[in-house]
């Protein structure tokens, strides 16, 4: 484990400056900040807590978090701290917002918090958040979602090629118009499913509708007012998927609400990251991604590297999966319409 004396020969400065840094001294020039602070994280220098090394890891999750801590995120915490604790390590709770200060270097604010390490996910301002950490050579993962900057390690799922299995499905059982709704602020992988809905239907020899490609949030409240407008339009799809696993179960609520029969009258194809598709009766259809375990090698992967500071960056993507399940079936010759007070129109055949 390097040492403060360590730290300061390697980066020609003396220990009392190193500890000015470590402890957060306004007072020192910033490029030497940095270089020392990327010095030190290459070194794998840690500090003490007491008289024992500490074996925490954080992950760092969005200020405002639902009361249940949401599908997504229960399903990172699950298994971020399962592998830490197969690993001997603990995991913390990390709010970079509310507790970071704001003259703060990460390692620094991590240092103070007892972090050896940190799992991210998609944040505010993430793209700073991972070029500060890749300069200041901070342990670190992104999961979920993926990132050019050098130096940064990822890991996620390929969403892509499911979701155009997925789209061709509904394109084989005869659906013409097939609305997806998406989350425009989601991360790189949440833009691949709706590449993976281009690509089916350009696949298909069909001409892709830009106004059936639609803003559907990531709430369950999101997902059926996602459904009040795609199905009140004039000429209404008869299939729908949607690309987040909280906006998939709304919609599929508001169907059900409506009166609408899941798939006779639309079908739907919705997104999984947890186990939501079995709490849904249809057992809905889904691209399916597993959190979990991309949670657990990444964060096995983390605490390994510990020990192994100058390895190469992770960047990894892990296959998804396409699940045809009963909430899919053949398109209908006439397809039904929602008008915006809930009655049941059939569109007429012109």
């Amino acid at each position: 484990m390097a040492s403060v004396r360590q730290v300061a020969a390697e980066a020609g400065v003396s220990p009392a400056t190193v500890s000015r840094i470590l402890n957060n001294d306004p007072d020192v020039d910033q490029g030497t900040r940095e270089r020392v602070l990327g010095i030190a994280n290459s070194l794998g220098y840690t500090p003490k807590i007491g008289r024992r090394i500490n074996t925490v890891i954080g992950i760092a999750l969005p200020s405002q978090l639902p009361p249940d801590l949401g599908a997504f995120d229960g399903a990172l915490v699950s298994g971020a701290s399962q592998a830490a604790r197969d690993e001997g390590f603990r995991l913390a709770i990390v709010d970079l917002v509310a507790e970071k200060k704001p003259n703060e270097a990460y390692t620094q604010f991590f240092n103070r918090c007892g972090l050896r390490a940190i799992v991210l996910r998609r944040l505010p301002d993430l793209d700073k958040i991972l070029e500060d950490l890749a300069r200041e050579k901070f342990p670190h993962i992104l999961i979920a979602d993926r990132s050019d900057t050098d130096g940064v390690s990822w890991i996620d799922t390929d969403s892509k090629a499911p979701s155009r299995a997925a789209v061709k499905h509904l394109i084989d059982l005869g659906h013409r118009r097939i609305a997806v709704g998406h989350y425009r602020r989601g991360g790189v992988d949440t833009h691949d499913r709706v590449a993976g809905y281009v690509e089916a239907h350009e696949a298909a020899g069909l001409q892709v509708d830009e106004s059936l490609i639609v803003d559907s949030g990531f709430t369950l409240e999101d997902g059926e007012s996602f459904v009040n407008n795609v199905l009140s339009i004039p000429d209404p799809p008869t299939a729908l998927y949607l690309t987040h696993s909280m906006s998939s179960l709304g919609a599929l609520r508001r169907l059900l609400q409506r009166g609408v029969r899941i798939p006779e009258d639309v079908s739907i194809v919705g997104f999984d990251d947890c186990i939501s598709r079995v709490y849904t009766h249809p057992l809905m259809s889904v691209v399916r991604q597993d959190t979990v375990d991309m949670a657990h090698r990444a964060t096995k992967w983390l605490i390994r590297s510990l020990t192994h500071p100058d390895q190469d960056p992770m960047r990894e993507s892990i296959p998804g999966v396409f699940d045809s399940n009963e909430t899919t079936t053949l398109a209908r010759d006439v397809p039904v319409r929602v008008l915006p007070d809930g009655r049941i129109a059939v569109k007429d055949i012109e």
